[in-house]
């Protein structure tokens, strides 16, 4: 009897098995990603009233990112995706999108390779965001997946 049950429980467990489906973001080719900008998470510390988000699109196929920051209450001398490990480090800039920015939004396209890709998948990217005043970073903002609605 008691094999007869483990047969049983054996075949249940292979049909729940079977029968899950792989979903999810990372099945997109399409992979969302956003920043809260602030002076909080600065280093070296600096203490601002300005802020600003980041919006992201990865496409995994072409390894293109595309990125809509805006801010607000600051006028920068550039406007740049660093990386950082750990992430709350400062790091060494990977790409510049900006120097002396007009008005108060950047957007464009950036290229990645292979290790940037895993920077930035593994929550290593953050935008960075000087002025005259705060030459390391005004405000910073690191690059996180946004949560999947399914």
């Amino acid at each position: 009897m008691k094999r007869f049950l483990l047969l049983i429980a054996g075949v249940m467990m292979l049909g729940f098995v079977s029968s899950c489906k792989e979903e999810g973001p990372h099945k997109d080719d399409i992979v969302r990603f956003s920043a809260v900008i602030n002076s909080a998470p600065t280093v070296p510390k600096a203490t601002s009233s300005a802020q600003g988000t980041g919006v992201f699109e990865y496409n995994k196929t072409t390894m293109d990112l595309k990125y809509n920051i805006t801010y607000q209450n600051i006028t920068p001398t550039s406007v740049n995706i660093h990386s950082a490990n750990p992430a709350w480090e400062a790091g060494p800039m990977v790409f510049p999108l900006s120097n002396m920015p007009a008005g108060n939004q950047v957007q464009g396209n950036v290229k990645l390779n292979v290790e940037q890709q895993t920077m930035l998948i593994t929550g290593m990217l953050y935008v960075n965001i000087p002025t005259a005043e705060n030459i390391y970073g005004e405000i910073r903002g690191q690059i996180l997946p946004e949560e999947s609605n399914d």
